[in-house]
């Protein structure tokens, strides 16, 4: 059923699936030498609650996101050390 797909469940495991995605790849020793990474939303990821969660990693103090026209994301943090 369509509807469940966006039932309160999967909404929410959908939205944890992307944020814990995202926060391994920051987690790679090979990232955090360049404290940067470029990610794309997979297909089953709902562009609603991707779109939420690049948002929240937008407003965080520090971080910098850049939408980029192929549809990836690169979002980095060494200007916020740097400085």
């Amino acid at each position: 059923m369509a509807s469940d797909l966006y039932s309160p469940t999967n909404v929410s495991f959908s939205y944890e699936q992307i944020g814990r995605r995202i926060q391994r790849m920051v987690a790679s020793p090979d990232v955090q030498k360049v404290q940067f990474i470029t990610v794309t939303r997979l297909d089953g990821e709902p562009s609603e609650i991707w779109d939420t969660v690049l948002q929240e990693i937008e407003e965080t103090d520090g971080i910098q996101v850049d939408r980029r026209e192929d549809g990836s994301v690169w979002i980095g943090w060494k200007r916020y050390i740097d400085g």
